[in-house]
């Protein structure tokens, strides 16, 4: 994927490539690892085999998303795009890759840039890696925060692929925000401790589903 230059720019109102300079120690990285369950841990190594082998990728913000950030084979080679500042700082020393943050407002609570909707209406990814509160056969992928639905739309179309990471805790749930109905994901990575009619539900709406 080729990154059109008017995205790179400031965080104001643009994708700033990321590299790690001076005033970025090594102490200010967050230690991914320890924020995820070792169903999360799972998750994120099952989707490394959705990884394409050369091209483009999105990941979303999340502790799943952000362990492959971690996780990611060493010559890869991808374009990454991402709107989780925790994730680009991982990857910011990767010389084999190329890193962009997607502009917008910071959000310190959640360690994302959420005003980057016309930016992503720019480009095309591969595969984008989505994280989600809640998934249920019926309304498909909900949020919480309402704020939330235009940003995770628009990274739906943005992608060729839609990988969900949701464990067992978010099946079911119907949050007060759709963005995507399950027939737009292609794959549903999820943890054994889905229940079998969940995951026989899920899959009757389209999408590929894993239990890891």
């Amino acid at each position: 994927m080729d990154v059109p230059e008017d995205l790179v720019g400031g965080l104001s109102g643009g994708a700033a490539a990321v590299r790690r300079g001076a005033g970025v120690s090594a102490a200010k990285t967050p230690s991914g690892p320890g924020r995820l369950s070792s169903a999360e841990d799972r998750i994120a190594r099952a989707a490394l085999a959705e990884l394409p082998r050369d091209g483009s990728i999105l990941l979303d913000a999340g502790p799943m998303a952000e362990r492959i950030a971690w996780l990611m084979p060493a010559g890869c080679g991808l374009n990454v795009l991402t709107n989780s500042i925790p994730a680009a700082l991982v990857l910011a020393s990767r010389r084999d890759l190329s890193v962009h943050l997607l502009g917008g407002r910071v959000s310190e609570a959640a360690g994302t840039t959420p005003s980057f909707v016309h930016l992503l209406e720019q480009v095309r990814v591969d595969v984008a890696f989505m994280g989600a509160d809640g998934v249920s056969p019926g309304r498909g992928l909900t949020c919480a925060d309402p704020a939330e639905v235009m940003a995770r739309r628009a990274m739906v179309r943005a992608s060729d692929r839609t990988v969900l990471l949701a464990d067992h805790t978010r099946i079911g749930n119907d949050r007060i925000s759709r963005f995507a109905r399950l027939n737009e994901t292609d794959c549903l990575i999820t943890d054994t401790g889905t229940g079998s009619d969940d995951l026989r539900r899920l899959r009757g709406r389209g999408p590929r589903v894993l239990a890891v």
